[in-house]
């Protein structure tokens, strides 16, 4: 994309960490940014501290394994600013340590494929009818290297491979409709960065067990 300035970005994921730096390294290019996150306390203060430094961006509570909260994203985006150009499907959650996957509840694999697979599901569906209407627009999907390398993280490796090859079948599924259909990207979290993801882990409601 050779013009970011006064186009918009949506940033799941964005209170805090690497949706947090895409959010604030957007903005600083002229960009107006849409922060979602589950956490509305964070939220609120990462909306401050973009607003404080006079960047132009709306905060809008989302749990990405919601359809309809997705839904409602967007909505308020087009409310907002009328248009989006980049969607970062960022947010995800891991579970601590490396327990096996057949120990693992079923409330623990719902939570987990809700927020890193669905998460990004929800996304790419609500999104994309938009994006295509867009001259030039960007989808960018987290992953991790744990989905490249051999399922050793349990139900977390699941969701990254699942997220890897959503976005591969979305490059081929969009250079076969136009040359002008958005790009995607798949960006792969440095170890710190899969450190705070895990660490994510106790701001995320979850079903009771």
């Amino acid at each position: 994309m050779d013009v970011l300035r006064d186009r918009v970005a949506v940033v799941t994921g964005g209170a805090s960490g690497i949706g947090f730096a895409l959010a604030k390294a957007f903005a600083g290019e002229g960009m107006k940014v849409v922060l979602a996150d589950v956490e509305q306390p964070r939220l609120e203060e990462a909306r401050q501290t973009l607003a404080a430094d006079g960047l132009e961006v709306l905060a809008v509570r989302t749990d990405v394994s919601q359809q309809g909260d997705v839904e409602r994203l967007l909505s308020a985006t087009l409310q907002a600013f009328g248009a989006v150009h980049v969607v970062c499907n960022n947010a995800g959650v891991s579970l601590g340590g490396r327990r096996p996957v057949w120990q693992a509840s079923v409330a623990d694999w719902e939570w987990m494929l809700g927020v890193n697979l669905w998460g990004v599901i929800h996304g790419v569906r609500t999104f994309m009818p938009v994006l295509l209407e867009q001259p030039e627009a960007h989808v960018v999907n987290t992953a991790s290297i744990a989905g490249l390398i051999p399922a050793v993280l349990g139900i977390y490796s699941v969701t990254k491979h699942a997220v890897v090859a959503l976005s591969e079948a979305l490059q081929v599924e969009l250079a076969s409709r136009t040359q002008r259909a958005p790009r995607r990207t798949r960006r792969w979290p440095r170890h710190g960065a899969r450190s705070f993801r895990a660490g994510r882990r106790r701001r995320w409601s979850r079903p009771a067990l």
